[in-house]
């Protein structure tokens, strides 16, 4: 590698840095998913220095939110490679006036779009007293919510949020999209 790209390297990483800050992004990771993984991403943020004099209460309803994100993530997450096993995804977590913001993304089967679109515009459509029924419905019929209980967790997060998230669905190819998650805690 020659100096000049060394140099030009060098500002790049400077200047994506700078973005970084200027933007209060407190944790970020892009790769595979795993239990393991979950569990090693709270305990970071569980002991990070921006948290430390964070309010009990935000500090459970980020960590549950980032819990939830993540195991959605590992459980229903799907690959466009022929490593079915492979559950790539993206978390990132900033700060910006008083809220955390946690987005979070992976794939999603096109085939699934339309379904999770309506069920996120329902949950979204839902106030604290509608998401608490929801949530009752959803335990009380466990066999017509899948194996893990998918809609709970994103029930879950609707309820640890302050307001209505945002989604977004963005076509990778015929067979997969890219499904992103933007919640306020």
């Amino acid at each position: 590698m020659s100096q000049e790209s060394i140099g030009r390297w060098h500002d790049e990483f400077i200047s994506w840095y700078e973005s970084l800050h200027y933007n209060n992004v407190l944790f970020m990771f892009k790769g595979d998913f795993s239990q393991d993984l979950i569990n090693s991403i709270v305990r970071l943020t569980d002991n990070m220095s921006e948290l430390a004099l964070e309010n009990t209460v935000v500090k459970q309803r980020l960590t549950g939110t980032i819990v939830e994100c993540l195991q959605n993530i590992c459980r229903h997450g799907e690959s466009n490679a022929e490593d079915k096993l492979c559950k790539p995804g993206i978390i990132l977590l900033r700060r910006k006036s008083g809220s955390y913001i946690l987005n979070i993304g992976n794939i999603l089967p096109i085939a699934k779009v339309d379904n999770m679109k309506k069920y996120i515009n329902k949950v979204n459509s839902l106030d604290k007293q509608g998401l608490s029924s929801l949530h009752k419905e959803v335990l009380q019929n466990a066999e017509l919510y899948g194996k893990y209980g998918a809609d709970i967790g994103l029930i879950n997060v609707a309820r640890n949020s302050e307001k209505m998230f945002g989604s977004n669905f963005h076509e990778i190819n015929k067979n997969y999209s890219f499904f992103s998650l933007e919640v306020y805690v």
